[in-house]
Order: structure tokens, then C-alpha cells, then sequence
């Protein structure tokens, strides 16, 4: 004997299928959703990274060094939170300008009166560029720092308005750059070896 299909029966059953597909489309453009908001909030992200230089400008007159300056620079499209520096000299961590001097031996008849900017937990706009430290007053010292500048490594730790982090670390004053994205929320430099000039 044949069972007959109510017509309503048939109709639950369709209601049923319409309502199951409409479900995995409503999930799938839901996913679909939250994979264009994540692409949205890189591209925001990317919008403000910041992109920090070292640089080592010099200068010479008939062989004399007239200025020896180390100018930093945001390349980026969003400010520069710095959260760690650490110089080494020779492997050595140095706490600032004149504990470079010392473990460089400059001699004590050698002035280390220099101009600098404080850089450690502060913030470089955009686009904004400075000297971060002058050898401008004795030429004798500019010579001495000049004659070991490939024994001193600068590390700088800074991050975006996003939290995303970066590490600048330069080899040598006239050394290449190397600029590494870190996964981590915090600065690997220790707090203990900050150069805080």
C-alpha cells in the first residue's frame, strides 16, 4: 500500500530546506563578514605604522671631521612610540652618551661635551626628523668615536598606536639597518641595559 503525502507535509518539508539554506548563507556571509573587518582593521593598521631610521652623517674639510651627528628619523605614516634602547659598545651595554666614551677610552684631555635628545619612552610623530646626538665641540672627539664606530650597535624597541612592535638594530654608525616586526606586546630589550641619554 502506497502512503500518500500530504500536501502540507510537503510544504513543512520545503519550509524546512528553505530555512536550513538560508542558515549556512546567513553563516557563511557572517564569516565572510569578519574576514573583510579583520582585512579593514590591517589596512587602518598598516595606515598609522611608523618607520623609524639611524642614520650617521659626517662631515670633511681637508681631512679634518667638521661635525660627526646621529639623526633619527619616522619614515612612516603614524608616530613612533619608543619603548626600549640599548647601545652596546664593543658588546658592552652603556647606559648613555658619556659611559660610551668611557668604554671607548676617550682620553681625559678629550672635552665629551656633546648636544643630544633624550629619546627612551618618547613619542616621533610622523615624518618628524631630529639629531638625536651632535659631536660638534671637540674635533678630537669626534675623530675617536669616528675611528670605533663599527664597535657600536644601536637597538631601538618602538611600537604604533596599534600596539604592533618593531625592533631597529643598526651595526656599526655607518652599518646596515635591519628592522624586524615582533609578535610580542612588549619591548624584548630588559630593562635593566636601557640607554637613557
Amino acid at each position: 500500500m502506497k502512503k500518500k503525502f500530504d500536501s502540507q507535509m510537503l510544504l513543512a518539508i520545503a519550509v524546512l530546506i528553505i530555512s536550513g539554506a538560508a542558515l549556512i548563507v546567513s553563516m557563511r556571509q557572517a564569516s565572510i563578514m569578519n574576514k573583510q573587518t579583520d582585512i579593514l582593521l590591517e589596512q587602518t593598521k598598516s595606515n598609522a605604522w611608523p618607520r623609524l631610521s639611524v642614520g650617521f652623517d659626517q662631515s670633511w674639510s681637508d681631512k679634518t671631521l667638521q661635525y660627526l651627528k646621529i639623526p633619527l628619523h619616522n619614515k612612516g605614516t603614524g608616530p613612533a612610540i619608543i619603548e626600549g634602547v640599548r647601545i652596546t659598545y664593543n658588546g658592552k651595554v652603556v647606559k648613555d652618551w658619556w659611559d660610551l666614551f668611557g668604554k671607548a677610552k676617550v682620553p681625559d684631555s678629550i672635552s665629551t661635551g656633546i648636544s643630544n635628545r633624550g629619546i627612551y619612552n618618547s613619542v616621533i610623530s610622523a615624518n618628524e626628523s631630529f639629531y638625536w646626538m651632535q659631536l660638534a665641540h671637540d674635533p678630537r672627539l669626534r675623530h675617536w668615536i669616528y675611528e670605533r664606530k663599527e664597535k657600536i650597535t644601536i637597538e631601538i624597541c618602538y611600537k604604533s598606536v596599534f600596539n604592533d612592535y618593531w625592533l631597529l638594530r643598526k651595526e656599526g654608525l655607518n652599518g646596515t639597518t635591519i628592522i624586524q616586526k615582533l609578535d610580542t606586546p612588549e619591548s624584548p630589550l630588559p630593562s635593566g641595559e636601557m640607554f637613557k641619554s
